[in-house]
């Protein structure tokens, strides 16, 4: 019996499991992470491409399944455990025990592969390009709404914190679109594997305080039918004042009534450096 409250959709298209490792492109020396282990149908494929596996599954009858059929292979660890501890963080034994691990065989990275919980997927993503795990790939079965967020531009519907967190640490590709058919239970929605490539260098060095840089993400993206200056104005920030928001933003050449949803990546990190720096003078 499947608990809904997990979010359980199984792909059970034989010729799609079968080529996500091959998207992935794993081979003898990688060690993945699978988040939702489910009968372990894509655990065993990874298992026979990867050096080592740990697939979490939070639901302990599938964890019962999922540990007997794959009870010979010697490369898996499974872990019967919520991958979240809260919303806003990952399950430190978990993180632990994969560190531990990798510095004790001399390895340096990680690969995630999984088919997402639907329920989960937006905080287990942003909460793993947000980590200190080494993940240098990302294969993923998402909602096909998740995906498109991933990948939206500015000034669309779809665009906001997911985006600009994955366009900040990664680049996203959708690899290919599946239909409702190939999951057990059928889902209400279409689905997409995704392949993120992370580029956590890529912005390294232009983010002087990355909470800062979040909180001004947030103002702007939980009011987002707001102005860009009302949305900043709204964080209360002590040192700043009104005026001074309004000064910076004319200084990016952008008109004070402008939303800050229509604003691309690099905008928002010149807004938000200029702000920081601003409020650090001041105090």
């Amino acid at each position: 019996m499947l608990n809904k409250r997990f979010g359980q959709n199984f792909l059970i298209d034989q010729n799609i499991l079968v080529s996500i490792p091959e998207i992935a492109g794993l081979n003898e020396n990688d060690v993945v992470l699978e988040i939702g282990t489910g009968t372990g149908g894509l655990t065993r494929l990874l298992a026979e491409k990867a050096r080592h596996v740990f697939t979490v599954e939070i639901d302990k009858k599938l964890f019962e399944v999922s540990s007997d059929i794959l009870k010979l292979y010697k490369n898996i660890t499974l872990i019967n455990t919520d991958i979240l501890k809260t919303k806003h963080e990952l399950n430190r034994d978990v993180l632990s025990l994969i560190q531990n691990w990798l510095r004790e065989y001399n390895q340096t990275k990680i690969k995630v592969v999984s088919n997402l919980p639907y329920n989960i997927s937006t905080p287990v993503i942003i909460n793993l390009l947000e980590s200190d795990l080494s993940i240098d790939l990302m294969v993923l079965m998402l909602q096909k709404e998740i995906t498109e967020r991933m990948a939206a531009t500015p000034g669309t519907r779809e665009y906001g914190i997911l985006s600009l967190i994955i366009q900040l640490f990664s680049e996203v590709k959708v690899v290919k679109t599946l239909p409702p058919q190939v999951f057990w239970p059928k889902p209400e929605v279409y689905s997409a594997i995704v392949k993120v490539v992370i580029h956590k260098e890529k912005y390294a060095g232009k983010i002087t305080d990355y909470s800062f840089f979040k909180n001004i993400m947030y103002a702007i993206f939980t009011s987002r039918r707001k102005t860009l200056l009302n949305s900043l104005e709204q964080l209360k920030l002590p040192e700043i004042s009104r005026e001074q928001i309004k000064e910076l933003i004319q200084n990016m050449q952008l008109d004070e009534r402008v939303r800050g949803e229509v604003l691309n990546l690099d905008q928002l990190i010149t807004l938000s450096e200029a702000m920081y720096k601003l409020a650090k003078e001041i105090s």
